[in-house]
């Protein structure tokens, strides 16, 4: 079923590429009528934008442009012209929320900046989503996931330590679904904020911002500890056995997550078929497999080796050491847990079925009910009309080009 959580809310959206669209997605999802205007003619780059080696499509689905825009009704508005700025702040005027990614200088130009917006809907929640955020001397320039979610804050560095060449981000839009879940979390508490009080906002999220929050403890630790980073090593040097990934005959990776380093050894030791380590003087305690930790990283090596991933699924089965396979996404897309939790549900498009991810949240024990993206400005007369504009004002604008 659908989310009536913000039943009644209207959010108007004028952005594009992924991370401001995401956040009116997710507002979308828990059930705000978004609109999202984008320019007549021109394609938001989420719709042809070729991710490389990606084989022909099944069907005729833009994924990156259904990922970020499903749920929302789409307008096609020329806004640098006068009367196309005029429908976008009839759009506003009655509007709770209003998000962009423009940059300040293009808010200007279009006279949609914060005090424009707010001189005609007072108690609006401004949404900005930026790349380096509203203040310093980048405000002004755009970035993008890869530059300022991955590269600036630390990530890509980590994950380079135990490479041998530089790590780009793993794959498209990942801190600009991130960004954008903060994002509709902020709005949701401007919102509430202003049932209380009355009072909007003007809310600033960047993907700078963001990604310092979540990599916040090797951050914050390189402050406390004087380094330059948290240490990471290579598998063989690791300082915890019990917290690393093994390869199986058939070369999949499990990886086991066992940070408290003095429970469920035995148990683990006779599922892996090893239990003379539980009588090795290097292995008895936990102080002593950390000392050795080299020395037992060989042998659980070799364990794990001798067997394929199908033979140790129900050998593991249980352990309470918390472990996972590390999957492809395709492999993802059909996980247990995945599937029963409607983490990924089909919807249905004008080519046929597919499948989508929904936001993190659920409410009441009930999977969000998703519909697809809407086709370019495929609302636009359905919402003009709504605003007042009779057929033969709409036909004129279109034969000008101020919407399509």
């Amino acid at each position: 079923m659908a989310y009536d959580l913000l039943e009644g809310i209207k959010v108007v959206e004028l952005s594009m590429y992924a991370f401001a669209p995401s956040a009116a997605a997710v507002l979308a999802d828990w059930g705000a009528d978004v609109i999202k205007v984008v320019p007549p003619d021109i394609a938001d780059p989420m719709r042809g934008t070729p991710v490389a080696g990606l084989p022909p499509k099944r069907i005729d689905v833009a994924f990156l442009w259904e990922i970020v825009n499903r749920g929302k009704r789409c307008i096609g508005l020329n806004v640098s012209s006068d009367e196309g700025r005029a429908v976008l702040l009839d759009l506003v005027k009655d509007a709770d929320v209003f998000v962009t990614n423009l940059l300040p200088d293009a808010r200007a130009k279009f006279g949609i900046d914060v005090p424009d917006i707010q001189a005609i809907a007072p108690n609006v929640i401004y949404a900005r989503a930026s790349g380096h955020g509203p203040l310093g001397p980048e405000a002004a320039t755009g970035g993008f996931d890869h530059t300022d979610f991955w590269a600036r804050t630390g990530m890509a560095h980590a994950a380079t330590m135990v490479s041998d060449e530089f790590v780009p981000q793993p794959g498209p839009a990942m801190g600009d679904l991130a960004s954008g879940a903060f994002l509709a979390g902020a709005v949701a508490a401007a919102l509430y904020r202003r049932t209380r009080t009355g009072q909007g906002s003007v809310i600033d999220v960047s993907l700078l911002s963001a990604s310092t929050w979540m990599f916040a403890p090797a951050i914050v630790a390189s402050d406390v500890h004087g380094v330059e980073a948290i240490p990471r090593l290579r598998h063989a040097q690791l300082p915890n056995p019990l917290v690393a990934g093994y390869t199986t005959k058939d070369q999949r990776t499990i990886y086991f997550a066992g940070v408290q380093t003095e429970k469920n050894f035995t148990d683990f030791c006779e599922r892996i078929d090893r239990t003379e380590l539980l009588t090795d003087t290097r292995f008895e305690t936990g102080d002593a497999r950390i000392a050795h930790a080299q020395e037992l990283i060989l042998e659980i090596d070799r364990a794990i080796a001798e067997r394929n991933l199908a033979d140790w699924l129900p050998r593991l089965d249980g352990l309470a050491i918390p472990w996972a396979v590390a999957q492809t996404p395709r492999e993802a897309l059909h996980d247990v847990q995945v599937v029963a939790n409607s983490y990924v549900t089909p919807v249905e498009g004008p080519g046929g079925t597919f499948a989508l991810a929904a936001s993190p949240a659920q409410f009441d024990g009930i999977a969000p009910q998703l519909v697809r993206a809407p086709e370019h400005g495929e609302h636009t007369e359905e919402i003009l009309l709504e605003l007042g504009r009779e057929w033969d004002v709409i036909a004129e604008l279109k034969d000008r080009g101020v919407v399509s």
